[in-house]
Protein backbone atom coordinates (compact mmCIF):
# COMPACT_ATOMS: atom_id res chain seq x y z
CA UNK A 1 0.00 0.00 0.00
CA UNK A 2 3.13 2.32 -0.23
CA UNK A 3 4.95 4.20 3.02
CA UNK A 4 3.03 7.16 4.72
CA UNK A 5 5.69 10.28 5.02
CA UNK A 6 3.60 13.00 4.23
CA UNK A 7 0.27 13.83 6.15
CA UNK A 8 -2.23 16.69 5.89
CA UNK A 9 -4.14 17.72 9.43
CA UNK A 10 -7.02 19.94 9.51
CA UNK A 11 -8.23 21.38 11.96
CA UNK A 12 -4.09 21.67 13.22
CA UNK A 13 -4.90 24.89 15.63
CA UNK A 14 -6.97 23.11 17.99
CA UNK A 15 -6.94 20.99 21.20
CA UNK A 16 -6.43 17.66 19.77
CA UNK A 17 -5.20 19.28 16.66
CA UNK A 18 -1.85 21.07 18.50
CA UNK A 19 -1.03 17.38 20.22
CA UNK A 20 -1.65 15.45 16.54
CA UNK A 21 0.38 17.94 14.71
CA UNK A 22 3.61 17.12 17.32
CA UNK A 23 2.90 13.45 17.92
CA UNK A 24 2.80 12.97 13.61
CA UNK A 25 6.42 15.36 13.63
CA UNK A 26 7.48 12.94 16.66
CA UNK A 27 6.88 10.09 14.43
CA UNK A 28 8.85 11.15 11.85
CA UNK A 29 6.20 12.54 9.09
CA UNK A 30 6.18 15.70 7.32
CA UNK A 31 3.29 17.26 8.14
CA UNK A 32 0.64 20.01 6.42
CA UNK A 33 -1.59 21.81 9.04
CA UNK A 34 -4.33 23.05 8.15
CA UNK A 35 -6.02 25.82 10.45
CA UNK A 36 -7.98 28.89 9.60
CA UNK A 37 -5.97 31.71 10.43
CA UNK A 38 -1.48 31.74 9.08
CA UNK A 39 0.75 29.46 11.10
CA UNK A 40 4.42 30.38 11.57
CA UNK A 41 6.08 26.93 9.62
CA UNK A 42 8.83 24.94 11.75
CA UNK A 43 10.95 22.49 11.02
CA UNK A 44 9.02 19.19 9.24
CA UNK A 45 5.77 21.47 9.77
CA UNK A 46 4.63 23.69 6.79
CA UNK A 47 1.06 26.24 8.00
CA UNK A 48 -2.01 26.21 4.91
CA UNK A 49 -5.07 28.99 6.04
CA UNK A 50 -8.08 27.74 4.82
CA UNK A 51 -11.74 27.87 5.72
CA UNK A 52 -12.99 24.43 5.12
CA UNK A 53 -16.63 25.99 5.20
CA UNK A 54 -16.41 27.76 1.44
CA UNK A 55 -15.84 26.05 -1.61
CA UNK A 56 -12.74 28.07 -2.34
CA UNK A 57 -10.95 25.80 -0.04
CA UNK A 58 -11.01 23.25 -2.40
CA UNK A 59 -8.60 24.54 -4.62
CA UNK A 60 -6.51 25.54 -1.86
CA UNK A 61 -6.60 21.94 -0.35
CA UNK A 62 -5.84 20.38 -3.23
CA UNK A 63 -2.24 21.97 -3.35
CA UNK A 64 -1.85 21.50 0.00
CA UNK A 65 -2.65 17.58 -0.51
CA UNK A 66 0.52 17.41 -2.95
CA UNK A 67 3.10 15.12 -1.89
CA UNK A 68 0.86 13.47 0.79
CA UNK A 69 -0.20 10.41 1.40
CA UNK A 70 -3.26 10.32 3.75
CA UNK A 71 -5.21 13.17 5.27
CA UNK A 72 -5.82 12.99 9.17
CA UNK A 73 -9.35 15.28 9.43
CA UNK A 74 -10.22 16.54 12.42
CA UNK A 75 -12.14 20.16 11.70
CA UNK A 76 -15.04 19.88 12.90
CA UNK A 77 -17.61 22.62 14.81
CA UNK A 78 -17.10 21.56 18.62
CA UNK A 79 -20.31 24.02 19.69
CA UNK A 80 -23.29 26.10 17.43
CA UNK A 81 -26.53 25.83 15.91
CA UNK A 82 -26.86 22.77 13.40
CA UNK A 83 -26.37 25.25 10.56
CA UNK A 84 -22.82 26.09 12.35
CA UNK A 85 -22.63 21.74 12.33
CA UNK A 86 -23.61 21.60 8.58
CA UNK A 87 -21.38 23.96 7.42
CA UNK A 88 -18.36 22.86 8.80
CA UNK A 89 -18.10 19.32 10.09
CA UNK A 90 -20.36 17.79 6.95
CA UNK A 91 -19.65 20.38 4.19
CA UNK A 92 -15.84 21.02 5.73
CA UNK A 93 -15.43 16.97 4.97
CA UNK A 94 -17.25 17.17 1.99
CA UNK A 95 -14.59 19.94 0.27
CA UNK A 96 -11.48 18.00 1.88
CA UNK A 97 -12.87 14.50 0.29
CA UNK A 98 -13.73 16.67 -2.98
CA UNK A 99 -9.86 17.45 -2.99
CA UNK A 100 -8.12 14.42 -1.98
CA UNK A 101 -10.33 13.13 -5.05
CA UNK A 102 -8.58 15.51 -7.49
CA UNK A 103 -5.26 14.82 -6.00
CA UNK A 104 -5.58 11.30 -5.93
CA UNK A 105 -4.62 11.15 -2.06
CA UNK A 106 -5.46 7.67 -0.89
CA UNK A 107 -5.97 7.40 2.86
CA UNK A 108 -7.93 9.29 5.49
CA UNK A 109 -8.00 8.99 8.93
CA UNK A 110 -11.19 10.97 10.52
CA UNK A 111 -11.38 12.23 13.72
CA UNK A 112 -15.20 11.17 14.86
CA UNK A 113 -16.81 10.68 18.44
CA UNK A 114 -18.09 8.45 21.03
CA UNK A 115 -21.21 11.10 20.82
CA UNK A 116 -22.19 9.34 17.53
CA UNK A 117 -23.59 6.19 19.36
CA UNK A 118 -27.23 6.01 20.13
CA UNK A 119 -27.35 5.37 23.71
CA UNK A 120 -30.71 5.24 24.51
CA UNK A 121 -30.17 1.26 23.17
CA UNK A 122 -28.16 0.92 26.75
CA UNK A 123 -30.49 -0.38 29.21
CA UNK A 124 -29.55 1.62 32.25
CA UNK A 125 -26.42 0.70 34.23
CA UNK A 126 -25.87 -1.40 30.88
CA UNK A 127 -22.50 -1.40 29.19
CA UNK A 128 -21.40 0.99 25.54
CA UNK A 129 -20.09 -1.57 23.60
CA UNK A 130 -18.75 -0.98 19.50
CA UNK A 131 -22.25 -2.89 18.91
CA UNK A 132 -24.50 -0.07 19.77
CA UNK A 133 -26.36 1.41 16.98
CA UNK A 134 -25.77 4.81 15.89
CA UNK A 135 -27.66 8.26 16.54
CA UNK A 136 -30.66 8.79 13.59
CA UNK A 137 -29.03 12.16 12.24
CA UNK A 138 -32.36 13.37 11.40
CA UNK A 139 -33.89 12.80 15.10
CA UNK A 140 -30.52 13.16 17.22
CA UNK A 141 -30.60 14.46 20.79
CA UNK A 142 -28.09 17.07 19.50
CA UNK A 143 -26.39 18.95 16.60
CA UNK A 144 -23.18 18.22 17.18
CA UNK A 145 -24.13 14.26 17.51
CA UNK A 146 -26.02 14.65 14.68
CA UNK A 147 -23.33 16.11 12.27
CA UNK A 148 -20.68 13.36 13.45
CA UNK A 149 -22.80 10.65 12.48
CA UNK A 150 -23.34 12.34 8.59
CA UNK A 151 -19.59 13.32 8.97
CA UNK A 152 -18.79 9.39 9.10
CA UNK A 153 -21.17 8.38 6.66
CA UNK A 154 -20.26 11.35 3.82
CA UNK A 155 -16.26 9.77 4.73
CA UNK A 156 -17.65 5.99 3.66
CA UNK A 157 -19.80 7.30 0.63
CA UNK A 158 -16.64 8.49 -0.87
CA UNK A 159 -14.84 4.80 -1.14
CA UNK A 160 -11.40 5.99 -0.33
CA UNK A 161 -8.55 3.41 -0.49
CA UNK A 162 -8.62 3.16 3.31
CA UNK A 163 -10.30 4.77 5.64
CA UNK A 164 -10.07 4.70 9.91
CA UNK A 165 -12.78 6.63 11.74
CA UNK A 166 -11.51 6.96 15.29
CA UNK A 167 -14.59 8.06 17.84
CA UNK A 168 -12.49 9.21 21.08
CA UNK A 169 -14.46 9.38 24.29
CA UNK A 170 -13.99 12.69 26.23
CA UNK A 171 -10.38 14.45 25.33
CA UNK A 172 -8.49 15.88 28.29
CA UNK A 173 -5.46 16.99 29.85
CA UNK A 174 -4.21 18.01 33.20
CA UNK A 175 -5.48 21.29 31.89
CA UNK A 176 -8.53 20.33 30.31
CA UNK A 177 -11.09 18.72 32.43
CA UNK A 178 -14.40 20.18 32.70
CA UNK A 179 -17.05 18.16 30.60
CA UNK A 180 -20.74 17.88 30.46
CA UNK A 181 -21.02 14.31 32.12
CA UNK A 182 -19.70 15.86 35.55
CA UNK A 183 -23.19 18.08 35.75
CA UNK A 184 -24.33 21.86 36.08
CA UNK A 185 -21.43 24.79 36.23
CA UNK A 186 -23.28 27.78 38.17
CA UNK A 187 -20.86 30.14 38.90
CA UNK A 188 -18.23 28.79 41.77
CA UNK A 189 -20.48 25.89 42.22
CA UNK A 190 -21.10 22.48 40.62
CA UNK A 191 -24.14 20.44 41.29
CA UNK A 192 -22.89 17.31 40.49
CA UNK A 193 -25.24 15.16 38.64
CA UNK A 194 -25.12 10.67 38.93
CA UNK A 195 -23.59 8.92 40.97
CA UNK A 196 -19.29 7.79 41.04
CA UNK A 197 -19.54 6.09 37.68
CA UNK A 198 -16.77 5.36 35.26
CA UNK A 199 -16.20 8.26 32.34
CA UNK A 200 -15.72 7.60 28.98
CA UNK A 201 -12.24 9.50 28.29
CA UNK A 202 -8.89 9.88 26.45
CA UNK A 203 -6.07 11.67 27.33
CA UNK A 204 -5.49 13.97 24.19
CA UNK A 205 -1.78 12.46 24.06
CA UNK A 206 -3.19 8.75 23.77
CA UNK A 207 -6.24 10.26 21.15
CA UNK A 208 -2.86 11.96 19.25
CA UNK A 209 -1.18 9.01 18.79
CA UNK A 210 -4.18 6.64 17.97
CA UNK A 211 -4.93 9.36 14.69
CA UNK A 212 -1.25 9.09 13.57
CA UNK A 213 -0.87 5.17 13.96
CA UNK A 214 -3.59 4.69 12.48
CA UNK A 215 -2.45 6.52 9.57
CA UNK A 216 0.93 5.70 9.15
CA UNK A 217 -0.67 2.14 9.40
CA UNK A 218 -3.55 2.61 7.08
CA UNK A 219 -6.21 0.49 8.87
CA UNK A 220 -9.43 0.63 7.29
CA UNK A 221 -11.17 0.20 10.34
CA UNK A 222 -13.63 1.59 12.47
CA UNK A 223 -13.09 2.03 16.35
CA UNK A 224 -13.33 3.80 19.74
CA UNK A 225 -10.45 5.18 21.63
CA UNK A 226 -10.28 5.35 25.24
CA UNK A 227 -8.09 5.54 28.41
CA UNK A 228 -7.15 2.19 29.20
CA UNK A 229 -8.56 2.71 33.06
CA UNK A 230 -11.16 5.36 32.85
CA UNK A 231 -11.68 7.42 35.88
CA UNK A 232 -14.74 7.78 38.48
CA UNK A 233 -16.92 10.93 38.03
CA UNK A 234 -15.52 11.55 41.57
CA UNK A 235 -12.05 11.09 40.88
CA UNK A 236 -11.96 13.64 37.82
CA UNK A 237 -14.20 16.46 40.57
CA UNK A 238 -11.58 16.09 42.83
CA UNK A 239 -8.53 16.24 40.15
CA UNK A 240 -10.34 19.75 39.01
CA UNK A 241 -11.21 20.99 42.39
CA UNK A 242 -7.42 21.06 42.65
CA UNK A 243 -7.04 23.96 40.02
CA UNK A 244 -9.89 26.51 42.39
CA UNK A 245 -12.91 25.51 40.64
CA UNK A 246 -15.42 24.11 41.65
CA UNK A 247 -15.48 25.74 45.11
CA UNK A 248 -18.83 23.75 46.48
CA UNK A 249 -20.05 20.61 44.73
CA UNK A 250 -24.09 19.95 45.50
CA UNK A 251 -24.76 16.60 44.82
CA UNK A 252 -28.10 16.40 42.73
CA UNK A 253 -30.10 12.61 41.99
CA UNK A 254 -29.99 11.79 38.44
CA UNK A 255 -33.23 9.92 39.61
CA UNK A 256 -34.61 13.67 40.42
CA UNK A 257 -33.77 14.77 36.69
CA UNK A 258 -34.66 11.52 35.15
CA UNK A 259 -38.03 11.74 36.78
CA UNK A 260 -38.52 15.19 35.30
CA UNK A 261 -37.54 14.61 32.51
CA UNK A 262 -40.27 11.91 31.75
CA UNK A 263 -42.82 14.05 32.83
CA UNK A 264 -41.86 16.71 30.36
CA UNK A 265 -41.78 14.43 27.31
CA UNK A 266 -44.39 16.00 25.56
CA UNK A 267 -42.12 19.81 25.32
CA UNK A 268 -38.90 18.30 25.52
CA UNK A 269 -37.43 19.87 22.29
CA UNK A 270 -37.61 23.67 23.15
CA UNK A 271 -35.87 22.25 27.09
CA UNK A 272 -32.47 22.33 27.87
CA UNK A 273 -30.16 18.89 27.57
CA UNK A 274 -30.01 17.64 30.78
CA UNK A 275 -34.38 17.73 30.72
CA UNK A 276 -34.49 15.38 27.72
CA UNK A 277 -34.16 11.90 28.54
CA UNK A 278 -31.58 11.21 25.64
CA UNK A 279 -29.37 13.93 26.60
CA UNK A 280 -29.30 12.94 30.42
CA UNK A 281 -28.61 8.95 29.51
CA UNK A 282 -25.77 9.74 27.53
CA UNK A 283 -24.22 12.01 30.29
CA UNK A 284 -25.11 11.16 33.60
CA UNK A 285 -26.95 7.92 34.26
CA UNK A 286 -24.83 4.73 35.30
CA UNK A 287 -23.16 3.56 32.25
CA UNK A 288 -20.21 0.89 31.48
CA UNK A 289 -17.50 0.90 28.32
CA UNK A 290 -16.58 -2.00 27.31
CA UNK A 291 -14.87 -1.41 23.72
CA UNK A 292 -12.62 -3.61 21.84
CA UNK A 293 -9.15 -3.10 21.23
CA UNK A 294 -8.98 -2.02 17.80
CA UNK A 295 -5.22 -2.98 17.41
CA UNK A 296 -4.97 -6.74 19.01
CA UNK A 297 -2.88 -5.79 21.54
CA UNK A 298 -3.14 -1.94 22.19
CA UNK A 299 0.16 0.00 21.00
CA UNK A 300 -0.80 3.47 22.29
CA UNK A 301 0.89 5.32 25.15
CA UNK A 302 -1.26 5.55 28.25
CA UNK A 303 -0.19 9.23 29.64
CA UNK A 304 -3.00 9.32 31.69
CA UNK A 305 -2.62 10.02 35.64
CA UNK A 306 -2.84 7.98 38.54
CA UNK A 307 -6.48 8.33 39.18
CA UNK A 308 -6.18 6.50 42.37
CA UNK A 309 -4.10 9.57 43.68
CA UNK A 310 -7.21 11.81 43.10
CA UNK A 311 -9.49 9.79 45.07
Amino acid sequence: MGDVNRVLITGASGFIGRATVTAASEAGLEVVAVQRRPGADRTGVSYVSTDLTVRDSVGVLIDALQGCDAVIHLAAAMSGDPEDHKRLTVGGTEHLIEAMRQARTPHLTLASSIAVFDTSQVPIGGDLTDDCPLENPAMSRDAYSGAKVRQENVARAARLNSLAILRPGIVYDNGQLWNAHLGVRLGPILLRIGGDDPLPMCHVDRCAAALVHATVHKVNNTFTVLDPALPTRGRVITALRRTGWPRLVVPVPWQVLWSSARLLRPISTNLPGLLRENVLRQRVLPMGYRMKDPFGVDPLPDPSPDWRAAA
